[in-house]
């Protein structure tokens, strides 16, 4: 029998796969900083998350910066689709261990379909030109609302300088201004930006899920305003 070479047989692969984040010795290392002997002792998890992504640890402005823009993304109240989607999963009786990967999922979407939403925006933080876009702009804002604007305004002027600080007025929506903040930090890419979005809402979404009986039917509420899915084109 005649054996034909196909592409892939033709193709020299690497023989061993490359670690590019974590180096998997006895003390683990990410991006060169042992996990046990140097992190765990002087470094908290958002430092270890932004080392992760970004390549360093982050500066104090940085990671107050951060904090900021994530805990701006974290609420998904069990109405949005991630945080039903997870409680649906365990309602239906999924396995614990599936639960997270439907909300992830879940979670992916959302967020993929925020940075479509505000592309206009990252376009214009990249060259502001007149007033921020509309769809980044909170219609009718309280004066409650436009209070704690102006003050994370100011201080993204003390963790960016006066030419990059957020606009004082028009008042921007709380995911706009968190992906505002997050932009600001470097952070402009899909995958970061997806990584650093999931990782602020997942504790929520799961949190919800767990509240959840598995198998309680009847305690779902079932009787939902009609909803339908759309899928952009």
């Amino acid at each position: 029998m005649t054996t034909l070479a196909g592409l892939l047989d033709r193709v020299a692969f690497p023989a061993r796969l490359t670690a590019h984040v974590v180096e998997p010795t006895a003390d683990p290392r990410i991006h060169g900083y042992a996990v046990e002997a140097d992190l765990a002792r002087n470094v908290g998890l958002l430092d270890v998350c932004w080392l992760a992504l970004i390549g360093e640890l982050p500066t104090p402005t940085e990671r107050e910066a951060l904090t900021a823009a994530l805990i701006l993304l974290a609420p998904l109240h069990v109405g949005e689709a991630p945080a039903h989607a997870g409680v649906l999963a365990r309602v239906a009786g999924a396995p614990d261990e599936v639960v997270p990967a439907i909300a992830v999922v879940a979670l992916g979407q959302r967020i993929a379909a925020e940075l479509r939403g505000l592309a206009a925006l990252f376009a214009w933080l990249r060259e502001p030109a007149g007033p921020p876009p509309a769809p980044a702009v909170l219609a009718d804002p309280t004066a409650d609302q436009r209070e704690r604007h102006h003050r994370l305004a100011a201080a993204s002027a003390r963790w960016f300088g006066p030419d990059r600080a957020l606009p004082v007025d028009p008042v921007l929506t709380r995911e706009a201004t968190a992906y505002a903040l997050l932009h600001r930090l470097g952070v402009g890419d899909p995958l970061r930006l997806q990584a650093f979005a999931t990782w602020a809402r997942l504790p929520v979404v799961l949190a919800e899920a767990a509240h959840a009986v598995p198998g309680a039917v009847t305690d779902y509420a079932s009787d939902l305003p009609p909803y339908r899915y759309v899928e952009d084109p």
